[in-house]
C-alpha cells in the first residue's frame, strides 16, 4: 500500500509563518503586504466553501484573529503574525471561494496588510517553511 502524500507548491517569491499563512511585499515604501494561505494547507482542508476575513480599515493586534476557513468537513481560524491594519479585502472571494483553492498564490489572495513594526525576519524563506512541516 502507498503512503498517502499531498501535492503542493510553495513560491520562493513568498514569506510563510509557521501557520501557514504566505506573505508577500506588494510595495516596501508603503510596507503593505498580501497575505494568503499556502496550497500545502489548502491542499490539506480540501475545497473551500467560504472565506471569512477581517474588514477593510480593520485594526488588528499581533495573533488576533486574522481570517478563517470553512471547507465541506472542516474550519480554520488564522491569526496574525503581527499588529497592522487591513488596507484591502479580496472581494471576489465572498462569490469565488474557491480561487483559494484553484489559485491560492495568486488570485486566491485574501488580505492586503499594512503592519505597524513588523520584523520580517519572523518569517519563514520557502525552504524553511518546507523544513518546517517535517516536524
Amino acid at each position: 500500500m502507498a503512503d498517502d502524500y499531498l501535492e503542493f507548491s510553495v513560491l520562493g517569491d513568498r514569506k510563510y509563518t509557521r501557520t501557514h499563512l504566505w506573505m508577500q511585499i506588494v510595495d516596501k515604501e508603503e510596507g503593505t503586504w498580501k497575505i494568503g494561505v499556502s496550497d500545502c494547507l489548502v491542499k490539506e482542508l480540501g475545497e473551500i466553501i467560504r472565506v471569512v476575513p477581517a474588514e477593510v480599515d480593520d485594526e488588528f493586534s499581533e495573533h488576533d484573529v486574522l481570517l478563517s476557513l470553512r471547507s465541506m468537513d472542516q474550519s480554520e481560524t488564522f491569526h496574525s503574525p503581527c499588529a497592522g491594519k487591513v488596507v484591502e479585502v479580496n472581494n471576489e472571494l465572498e462569490a469565488q471561494p474557491d480561487l483559494v483553492w484553484d489559485d491560492t498564490y495568486s488570485e486566491g489572495w485574501i488580505l492586503l496588510i499594512k503592519p505597524h513594526d513588523f520584523d520580517e525576519d519572523q518569517l519563514l524563506t520557502a525552504d524553511e517553511y518546507i523544513e518546517s512541516l517535517q516536524d
